[in-house]
């Protein structure tokens, strides 16, 4: 043993006949290409693994619907998290379905694949984005009844929750008989995409923001955030309250936000924007009451390229400016025009026409309002809802501002810069009394309000 083990050290030191490098050294270095090789194939197995986890699944939204309780979804209302939860598990049973209940979803090819990515990409910098068919309509349901809000001049507006919690509101554009002409020429996805584009950099506090878009197939949809606290025109028309709870501070801030968006829209971006469906069902309110104009998707940018799109004023009659009928073009008078009948409304707290009682002869808010003005009847003029009606200086001025706004000669008409200047008291008739006295129509409701003491309008 000991003869043995003394010999162990001899045998290690001994040469070899690999390149004569001792038997100690070749074993040393045979181990550590073994512990090298190990290393490698455990490196090349956890990054084959890594790949496998990353390479993003088809079929599987397994995440998105285990994710809906944790924290992000946690301030969703319970139906929000029950809309969200029966998408997840619809995406995970209907992938690769062909029929829908609005029709089979389009094939796309490769040429629209790739301009869908390239839009994603430009989308993205200028605040937007591109969603597919699939996306909102997982997103709305299946665009369920339940789920509608509302239905403009143009399409219908759904509720609808995206996979990120965030809570949207889809305007689905409906191409039938009374767009025709708005089908010709801008049923294209190309057409579509910019007018989005024209007006998707419009950015103002008093502006419903776009979120994005869709233009797969025949579809046309816009996608908006979501206001959840109803439009002007319910808080005025369907409060069954005896007191509203739209003060006269309330209504004015109301109107001085909704004019900076207008004027926004018209003198601070390029190419400007004419609204052209301006009226209470289009002012969005928050839960602070700060308004917000909506439907901006089927305003018409104007322009050398868009000149020739003309769009029928549908829902617009009491709102329409009297020079439309034989120009058929919309400006931003015209909206300035649509602005004085909606801050009549929100004085009076009257829809712009009513049928008159016991006749079938209608009565519009510009008349019945100016002959209240003739009369002298101030007390009838204030909503009777308004918990405290405002001092009578404070309503002449407001009254003359709407009649100015009205004014049948558009060349008189103020643009909306010049109306929000003149919503402040302080430029009360001193810098523009001599426009003021231009208008027929207001140096006749001049003199009548002069005569009138000052104090508190009755209600």
């Amino acid at each position: 043993m000991s003869a043995g083990a003394a010999s162990l050290p001899h045998r290690l030191t001994n040469h070899t006949s690999f390149f004569g490098i001792k038997l100690w050294i070749t074993i040393l270095i045979c181990t550590l290409l073994i512990i090298v090789l190990i290393l490698v194939l455990l490196s090349l197995y956890f990054s084959f693994c890594r790949r496998r986890c990353k390479k993003p699944s088809r079929i599987h939204f397994t995440t998105q619907k285990s994710g809906i309780s944790n924290n992000p979804h946690s301030s969703l209302s319970p139906l929000d998290r029950r809309l969200l939860s029966r998408n997840g598990r619809e995406i995970e049973l209907c992938i690769g379905q062909q029929e829908r209940r609005n029709g089979p979803w389009p094939t796309p090819d490769l040429e629209s694949v790739v301009s869908r990515y390239s839009c994603r990409a430009s989308d993205a910098k200028l605040g937007y984005k591109w969603y597919t068919a699939r996306e909102i309509e997982v997103a709305t349901n299946g665009f369920a009844d339940e789920n509608v809000i509302g239905s403009g001049d143009f399409g219908i507006v759904y509720r609808g929750v995206l996979f990120d919690g965030m809570r949207v509101a889809v305007k689905k554009l409906l191409y039938d008989r009374h767009i025709s002409e708005t089908v010709e020429l801008s049923g294209k996805a190309e057409n579509f995409v910019a007018q989005v584009e024209a007006i998707g950099y419009a950015r103002h506090r008093n502006l419903v923001k776009l979120l994005g878009y869709s233009t797969e197939g025949a579809f046309r949809m816009l996608v908006y955030e979501y206001v959840d606290n109803g439009n002007l025109s319910q808080w005025l028309h369907g409060c069954i309250r005896q007191l509203s709870p739209l003060t006269w501070k309330i209504r004015m801030n109301i109107i001085q936000a909704t004019a900076k968006g207008l004027a926004y829209l018209h003198e601070d971006i390029e190419p400007k924007v004419v609204h052209q469906h301006i009226k209470s069902s289009n002012i969005l309110l928050d839960h602070q009451w700060n308004p917000k104009i909506s439907d901006l998707g089927v305003a018409q940018v104007l322009g050398s390229d868009w000149s020739h799109i003309a769009t029928s004023p549908l829902g617009m009659s009491c709102y329409i400016a009297p020079e439309y009928t034989y120009t058929r073009v919309f400006d931003e008078k015209s909206d300035v025009y649509s602005f004085g009948i909606l801050l009549m409304e929100i004085i009076t707290g009257k829809t712009p026409v009513e049928d008159s009682s016991g006749t079938e002869t209608q009565v519009y808010l510009i008349d019945w309002l100016k002959s209240m003005i003739a009369e002298k009847t101030y007390d009838k003029v204030v909503d009777p809802k308004m918990p405290h009606t405002p001092s009578l200086k404070e309503l002449k001025r407001i009254l003359l501002i709407a009649l100015r706004c009205v004014d049948p000669d558009v060349e008189i008409r103020p643009r909306m810069g010049d109306v929000i200047h003149m919503l402040e008291p302080r430029d009360l008739l001193l810098t523009d009394i001599s426009s003021f006295l231009k208008c027929r129509t207001v140096a006749v409701i001049i003199k009548l309000l002069a005569l009138i003491p000052e104090g508190k309008a009755k209600n």
